[in-house]
Protein backbone atom coordinates (compact mmCIF):
# COMPACT_ATOMS: atom_id res chain seq x y z
CA UNK A 1 0.00 0.00 0.00
CA UNK A 2 3.09 2.55 1.36
CA UNK A 3 4.45 1.66 -2.73
CA UNK A 4 1.86 2.54 -4.80
CA UNK A 5 0.76 5.29 -2.51
CA UNK A 6 4.38 6.63 -3.40
CA UNK A 7 3.39 6.03 -6.94
CA UNK A 8 0.23 7.99 -6.76
CA UNK A 9 2.18 10.48 -5.25
CA UNK A 10 4.55 10.98 -7.74
CA UNK A 11 2.29 10.61 -10.81
CA UNK A 12 -0.09 13.66 -9.41
CA UNK A 13 2.85 16.05 -8.61
CA UNK A 14 4.32 15.38 -11.80
CA UNK A 15 5.33 18.70 -13.38
CA UNK A 16 5.07 20.81 -9.80
CA UNK A 17 7.53 22.26 -9.64
CA UNK A 18 6.86 23.65 -5.57
CA UNK A 19 7.19 20.68 -3.90
CA UNK A 20 9.03 20.37 -0.82
CA UNK A 21 12.05 18.77 0.56
CA UNK A 22 9.94 16.45 2.99
CA UNK A 23 7.74 15.56 0.76
CA UNK A 24 10.03 14.28 -1.48
CA UNK A 25 11.84 11.86 1.45
CA UNK A 26 8.16 10.68 2.29
CA UNK A 27 7.54 10.02 -1.26
CA UNK A 28 10.78 8.17 -1.86
CA UNK A 29 10.14 6.22 1.19
CA UNK A 30 6.68 4.92 0.05
CA UNK A 31 8.34 4.26 -3.31
CA UNK A 32 11.27 2.49 -2.53
CA UNK A 33 12.39 2.30 0.86
CA UNK A 34 9.02 1.20 2.03
CA UNK A 35 9.99 -2.29 0.10
CA UNK A 36 13.45 -2.27 1.10
CA UNK A 37 12.06 -2.18 5.19
CA UNK A 38 9.24 -4.72 4.17
CA UNK A 39 11.84 -7.30 2.91
CA UNK A 40 14.17 -6.64 5.69
CA UNK A 41 11.89 -7.15 8.41
CA UNK A 42 10.21 -9.85 6.95
CA UNK A 43 13.29 -11.83 6.87
CA UNK A 44 13.84 -11.27 10.29
CA UNK A 45 10.45 -12.33 11.20
CA UNK A 46 10.43 -15.44 9.18
CA UNK A 47 14.04 -16.87 10.35
CA UNK A 48 12.77 -15.92 13.75
CA UNK A 49 14.84 -13.49 15.13
CA UNK A 50 14.27 -11.50 18.05
CA UNK A 51 12.65 -8.12 18.32
CA UNK A 52 15.61 -6.25 18.52
CA UNK A 53 17.17 -8.01 15.55
CA UNK A 54 14.02 -7.51 13.92
CA UNK A 55 13.67 -3.77 14.50
CA UNK A 56 17.29 -3.31 13.26
CA UNK A 57 16.77 -5.25 10.30
CA UNK A 58 13.76 -3.07 9.62
CA UNK A 59 16.09 0.11 10.03
CA UNK A 60 18.83 -1.11 7.90
CA UNK A 61 15.84 -1.87 5.18
CA UNK A 62 14.48 1.48 5.84
CA UNK A 63 18.62 3.66 5.13
CA UNK A 64 19.66 0.98 2.47
CA UNK A 65 16.55 1.90 0.21
CA UNK A 66 16.41 5.48 0.90
CA UNK A 67 20.32 5.58 0.11
CA UNK A 68 19.19 3.38 -3.13
CA UNK A 69 16.77 5.83 -4.18
CA UNK A 70 18.56 9.04 -3.71
CA UNK A 71 21.29 6.95 -5.55
CA UNK A 72 19.25 6.29 -8.79
CA UNK A 73 18.08 10.15 -8.50
CA UNK A 74 21.60 11.37 -8.21
CA UNK A 75 22.07 8.85 -11.44
CA UNK A 76 19.45 10.48 -13.46
CA UNK A 77 21.80 13.56 -13.19
CA UNK A 78 24.88 11.88 -13.61
CA UNK A 79 24.72 8.89 -15.51
CA UNK A 80 25.36 8.22 -19.42
CA UNK A 81 22.35 6.62 -21.72
CA UNK A 82 24.17 3.80 -22.42
CA UNK A 83 24.62 2.59 -18.78
CA UNK A 84 21.35 4.00 -17.34
CA UNK A 85 19.50 2.12 -20.01
CA UNK A 86 17.24 6.09 -20.44
CA UNK A 87 17.82 9.17 -21.35
CA UNK A 88 19.92 11.27 -18.76
CA UNK A 89 17.35 13.94 -17.13
CA UNK A 90 14.76 11.53 -17.76
CA UNK A 91 13.02 12.42 -14.27
CA UNK A 92 13.19 15.56 -15.33
CA UNK A 93 11.73 15.16 -18.49
CA UNK A 94 8.69 13.49 -16.80
CA UNK A 95 8.15 16.24 -14.64
CA UNK A 96 9.84 14.04 -11.25
CA UNK A 97 11.30 16.68 -8.98
CA UNK A 98 14.11 14.78 -7.18
CA UNK A 99 16.82 15.11 -4.66
CA UNK A 100 19.43 17.36 -6.68
CA UNK A 101 16.18 19.27 -9.06
CA UNK A 102 14.27 19.93 -5.28
CA UNK A 103 17.80 21.15 -4.30
CA UNK A 104 18.43 23.55 -7.44
CA UNK A 105 14.65 24.92 -7.14
CA UNK A 106 16.01 25.83 -2.96
CA UNK A 107 19.32 27.54 -3.81
CA UNK A 108 18.31 29.33 -7.33
CA UNK A 109 14.44 30.03 -6.62
CA UNK A 110 14.96 33.42 -8.95
CA UNK A 111 17.05 32.54 -11.82
CA UNK A 112 15.84 28.38 -12.17
CA UNK A 113 15.22 26.83 -15.57
CA UNK A 114 12.84 23.98 -13.94
CA UNK A 115 9.54 25.93 -13.94
CA UNK A 116 10.41 26.72 -17.76
CA UNK A 117 11.07 22.77 -18.22
CA UNK A 118 7.72 21.82 -16.79
CA UNK A 119 5.74 23.92 -19.01
CA UNK A 120 7.64 22.73 -22.17
CA UNK A 121 9.27 19.52 -21.59
CA UNK A 122 10.20 19.35 -25.08
CA UNK A 123 13.19 22.10 -25.39
CA UNK A 124 15.82 20.23 -24.71
CA UNK A 125 17.83 23.58 -23.70
CA UNK A 126 15.65 23.96 -20.16
CA UNK A 127 16.82 20.42 -19.20
CA UNK A 128 20.60 21.10 -20.58
CA UNK A 129 20.71 24.10 -18.24
CA UNK A 130 19.49 22.38 -15.45
CA UNK A 131 21.77 19.53 -15.34
CA UNK A 132 24.46 22.00 -16.12
CA UNK A 133 23.51 24.15 -13.18
CA UNK A 134 22.97 20.96 -11.05
CA UNK A 135 26.83 20.07 -12.14
CA UNK A 136 28.44 23.22 -11.56
CA UNK A 137 27.40 23.51 -8.02
CA UNK A 138 27.95 21.97 -4.75
CA UNK A 139 24.26 19.46 -5.44
CA UNK A 140 26.14 16.71 -5.78
CA UNK A 141 28.61 16.33 -3.14
CA UNK A 142 26.13 17.12 -0.91
CA UNK A 143 23.27 14.33 -2.12
CA UNK A 144 26.73 11.86 -2.44
CA UNK A 145 26.74 13.07 1.39
CA UNK A 146 22.91 12.50 2.29
CA UNK A 147 23.38 8.81 0.33
CA UNK A 148 27.01 8.01 2.74
CA UNK A 149 24.70 8.78 5.93
CA UNK A 150 21.91 6.79 4.74
CA UNK A 151 24.75 4.10 4.35
CA UNK A 152 26.15 4.61 7.65
CA UNK A 153 23.27 4.15 9.31
CA UNK A 154 22.30 1.31 7.70
CA UNK A 155 25.71 -0.34 8.71
CA UNK A 156 25.25 1.12 12.42
CA UNK A 157 22.15 -0.23 13.29
CA UNK A 158 23.17 -3.88 12.22
CA UNK A 159 25.37 -3.67 15.32
CA UNK A 160 22.15 -6.09 16.49
CA UNK A 161 23.27 -8.49 14.54
CA UNK A 162 26.07 -11.16 15.45
CA UNK A 163 28.86 -10.92 13.31
CA UNK A 164 29.17 -13.35 10.20
CA UNK A 165 28.79 -14.18 6.71
CA UNK A 166 24.87 -12.93 6.65
CA UNK A 167 26.05 -9.56 8.53
CA UNK A 168 28.95 -8.86 6.17
CA UNK A 169 26.40 -9.15 3.36
CA UNK A 170 24.35 -6.94 4.31
CA UNK A 171 27.23 -4.19 5.06
CA UNK A 172 28.50 -5.08 1.79
CA UNK A 173 25.48 -4.29 -0.03
CA UNK A 174 25.46 -0.88 1.60
CA UNK A 175 28.96 -0.39 0.32
CA UNK A 176 27.42 -1.48 -3.19
CA UNK A 177 24.44 0.95 -2.93
CA UNK A 178 26.92 3.94 -2.06
CA UNK A 179 29.15 3.05 -5.01
CA UNK A 180 26.62 2.04 -7.41
CA UNK A 181 26.82 3.51 -10.99
CA UNK A 182 23.77 2.26 -12.35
Amino acid sequence: MELASGELIEYFNAFNPEQELHRYYDRIYRKTASLFRTASETGAVLSSANEEQIKSLSDYGYNIGMAFQVMDDLLDILGEEAELGKPVGNDLRQGVLTLPSIMLMQRYPNNNPIPELFRDPELDGNLVRTIDMINNSSIIPDCFAIIHEYCDEANRVLSELPKGECRESLESLAGYVRERSR
